[in-house]
């Protein structure tokens, strides 16, 4: 009885010293990351105050932000464009977006395109597509335009560090204040009609008088970036 016993306090002791052991074993590794875009987009389309039928573009250039050329392990980044509602006032909760006060709608004026050779809308024979009158639901809410037609690449044999994006506005009449039967037969746009005629039941944007503030906000959204 007396060696069962021994080997028992034996076991125990030997079993002690490995815990111990084991828990002052202990090896560190250091991870850290530096998170930079890889994009660079226009900081703003500010097209100021402008007057019903005009015709105003603005051109302005995505490019790969300095650290994305400075790898070798990257080459390439696609994205989409989205227009989005944009944000008038925050009221200070942002859980609830939906009680925040957002500008009345301009995607139903807008034209986009990238690259274009021909910067008139699609309908009068060039090439930028029509954002479209349908309100995203929401708010918040958002629309998706078109992808990247290529990717801004650093491949040398398909050189494309840069996307040009051409923004057309095709300012909205009020009705009322428009009258297709004197108009002009061709706009600035080359259309033979408004995009947009400001109905007097749009209460949103009903201000002929005075005047509305219209908007949105164009998102570039990177959807994958490749290596060689």
């Amino acid at each position: 009885m007396k060696k069962v016993l021994l080997v028992l306090v034996a076991l125990v002791l030997v079993l002690s010293g490995v815990a111990m052991v084991s828990a002052y074993e202990a090896h560190l590794s250091n991870v850290k990351v530096h998170v930079e875009n890889a994009l660079t987009i226009p900081a703003s389309y500010d097209f100021g105050t402008v007057f019903p039928e005009q015709w105003k573009v603005y051109l302005n250039a995505i490019r790969t932000s300095d650290s994305f050329c400075a790898q070798t392990r990257v080459n390439g980044v696609n994205f989409t464009v989205w227009v989005e509602q944009k944000l008038l006032s925050d009221n200070g909760t942002p859980d609830d977006p939906a009680d925040d006060t957002y500008y009345p709608w301009l995607g139903d004026a807008l034209y986009i395109g990238i690259d274009v050779a021909d910067p008139r809308p699609e309908e009068a024979g060039g090439d930028l597509k029509w954002v479209g009158n349908v309100t995203p639901s929401g708010p918040p809410g958002a629309l998706w335009v078109m992808d990247s037609p290529r990717p801004i690449s650093k491949d040398t044999k398909h050189y494309n560090m840069t996307d040009w994006i051409t923004v057309g506005l095709d300012v909205p009449v009020f009705e009322g204040y428009y009258n297709e039967l004197t108009d002009v037969a061709t706009k600035p746009s080359d259309l033979d009609h408004p995009t947009v005629i400001i109905a007097a039941n749009d209460t949103d944007r009903w201000y002929p008088e005075d005047g509305v503030d219209l908007g949105v906000d164009l998102k570039f959204q990177v959807t994958s970036i490749f290596a060689q």
